[in-house]
């Protein structure tokens, strides 16, 4: 299903122009991002951009605009829309677009409870470039739709863990955080940003592979990303986690205070 516009303004190319101008079929199998726009402020916007034009260059999908150049379009089409919480999508295969588009965050409930993860047996062709509806987030949408599944976790045709269909997945054993080896997953700007605040807090993080059979070892496990941020999972498939996990406590906690600090800087 393709990702529609809300509000009335988005951007195509330089211009912004009412969404009754909207053609939802000129960027399916482009590249893409979303950003989480927090208080009129599209959080950790370099790192986003970064990654935009990686997956320019690992997918052949040219820009035409500068990161400073784009940067001045999205602060333009929040300003127009006059929307200053919500999540923007900006993508490119032919054209650069970009709008808001519908978000669903979790109730402040899930953070403690955890959220009841399912398996998927797919791989992505090229994990570490970000490209609109792949036949992969196609299955995994069908299957959280059907099962009523927070997300799917995926599993490659060796049994191992790789990642969400539209997150990034760890686990926590003791002091250690683990997931997947970069070469094998998108790189989440939240993972990242997990990673480095992981460090900080002087757990030992290690990037390796998590075979299907190895979940009964964990103390725990979360999903990262845009919309969920650092959010506990109390279940994946038969396998059952403490959602209430210091090591993610700790974590939620960091996160949510490089954020404050990151829009804080951002306003002055």
């Amino acid at each position: 299903m393709a990702l529609l516009p809300i509000h009335k303004y988005f951007l195509i190319n330089d211009e912004l122009k009412n969404i009754r101008y909207f053609d939802s079929t000129k960027n399916e199998g482009g590249i893409y991002e979303v950003l989480r726009v927090i208080d009129g402020v599209p959080l950790f916007l370099e790192d986003h951009l970064e990654r935009f034009f990686h997956s320019s260059k690992l997918s052949g999908n040219a820009l035409d605009f500068s990161i400073p150049e784009i940067t001045d379009f999205l602060v333009s089409l929040i300003q127009k829309n006059k929307i200053f919480t919500g999540n923007i999508l900006i993508s490119c295969k032919k054209n650069l677009e970009a709008f808001f588009i519908k978000h669903v965050y979790p109730k402040d409930s899930l953070y403690e409870e955890g959220v009841v993860c399912g398996i998927l047996k797919a791989e992505r062709n090229n994990p570490n470039a970000k490209v609109l509806h792949t036949s992969v987030r196609h299955r995994a949408d069908q299957i959280l739709a059907e099962k009523k599944y927070y997300e799917v976790i995926l599993l490659d045709h060796l049994g191992k863990i790789t990642e969400g269909s539209r997150s990034n997945v760890f686990f926590v054993k003791g002091k250690e955080v683990i997931t997947s080896p970069e070469g094998k997953v998108l790189l989440g700007i939240t993972r990242q940003k997990t990673i480095q605040l992981a460090r900080d807090l002087d757990f030992k993080v290690l990037e390796k592979e998590v075979s299907f059979t190895e979940l009964k070892s964990f103390d725990a496990a979360f999903i990262t990303g845009t919309s969920p941020k650092i959010l506990p999972i109390s279940k994946i498939d038969a396998f059952k986690f403490n959602p209430r996990n210091e090591v993610i406590n700790q974590l939620i906690e960091s996160y949510d205070k490089m954020i404050s600090a990151y829009i804080l800087q951002r306003k002055k």
